[in-house]
């Protein structure tokens, strides 16, 4: 497991800071690929996240364990636990307050109704820019911003009886 440091990275728009609504900045980043998995936590860090990164399903959940993150972006193929069966043990439990993109070479409409099936919120080419990743993960928290707000406004509406 790599835990990078976020204090060299650029500062965090504005626009994030005010999507994220006082949610932490952290990303789990999960791929089997050395090179890929540092390649994609230096993108998030230069952008001002907070970037864990592991090598498969079976270490990010131990990750999941301890913290919560926002934002996971993680391989659809690894070895032990791969991308579908990482969301389905998410979901499973009961996580629906993280944003899981999942990325991926595969793109037939069976690979992403598979992943929607399991739970996927997006899915994102291995092979798009910087700036796709950029506006997937921007996308993602504020989808959790407004999930925990309606999640607030049912809990409130329904203490009103």
């Amino acid at each position: 497991m790599v835990k990078t440091d976020s204090i060299l990275a650029s500062p965090v728009s504005e626009r994030i800071k005010a999507l994220a609504q006082g949610m932490p900045l952290r990303v789990l980043v999960v791929d089997d690929d050395d090179i890929e998995r540092l390649l994609l936590a230096d993108r998030l860090l230069a952008h001002g996240f907070e970037v864990t990164a592991v090598s498969n399903g079976r270490e990010a959940l131990e990750v999941l364990d301890k913290e919560w993150f926002p934002v996971i972006l993680t391989d659809r193929q690894m070895p032990e636990i791969d991308g579908i069966e990482l969301t389905e043990k998410l979901r499973a439990s009961g996580v629906t307050d993280t944003y899981v993109i999942m990325l991926t070479v595969k793109d037939s409409e069976i690979d992403y109704e598979r992943g929607y099936l399991a739970g996927v919120d997006d899915y994102l080419s291995k092979k798009q820019p910087t700036t796709d990743l950029l506006a997937r993960t921007h996308a993602a928290f504020s989808t959790i911003a407004l999930r925990r707000s309606l999640k607030e406004a049912r809990a409130a509406l329904a203490a009103k009886g």
